[in-house]
């Protein structure tokens, strides 16, 4: 589904996108690669594999977009979470079309959200290791937590003088031993 939504977008861009806007197969792709160190990296990663768990990988981006819906994402950003801004107006036609040809000539990868290939969230980084599993730890422990405080502040007092209030209201105590403990207790203290 999300791939054909990227496929129509793109489709409709190119199609309202004035012709002069689309590149031909021109670029350098050494200059790109600068360009995309200066502007790109810091949400799709220095390698272009993705990051953060929310930037795509732009690896394989030119087969799965085309070269053309590459470039209308670069020119017209893309409405995502969070959102791609628009680098037409920011990069010159040069230098999109070098970023271009950068992104070619990259190795085919998934269309990913980290360096090694699955989705998840990264932390701290390329390719540091400490993904999506470390978080949802950390999610799933604070939920522990969170039970564990609502548990004990929903469980019933057990302090000594509730113990014994409940066992007088239930019957187990006659008047005379509920008042005899309840003085005992006031007596040598809560315990």
């Amino acid at each position: 589904m999300r791939v054909a939504s990227l496929v129509a977008i793109a489709t409709l861009a190119a199609v309202t996108i004035p012709t002069t806007a689309v590149s031909q197969e021109s670029g350098d792709p050494a200059n790109g690669r600068e360009v995309f160190s200066a502007n790109c990296a810091m949400c799709h990663g220095s390698d272009a594999a993705g990051m953060m768990g929310m930037h795509p990988s732009l690896r394989g981006a030119i087969e799965r977009l085309s070269r053309e819906g590459v470039e209308v994402a670069i020119r017209q950003g893309r409405r995502t979470q969070p959102p791609m801004p628009a680098w037409e107006g920011r990069l010159s036609n040069d230098e999109i079309d070098n970023v271009i040809a950068y992104i070619a000539t990259l190795p085919d990868g998934p269309r990913n959200f980290g360096a090694d290939g699955r989705s998840g969230m990264m932390m701290g980084g390329d390719g540091d290791g400490m993904r999506m599993p470390v978080i949802a730890l950390v999610v799933v422990l604070a939920a522990a937590a969170a039970g564990l405080v609502a548990w004990t502040a929903t469980r019933r007092d057990l302090s000594p003088l509730r113990v014994l209030d409940r066992r007088y209201a239930a019957g187990e105590l006659s008047r005379e031993e509920y008042l005899q403990r309840r003085a005992d207790l006031r007596r040598d203290g809560p315990g």
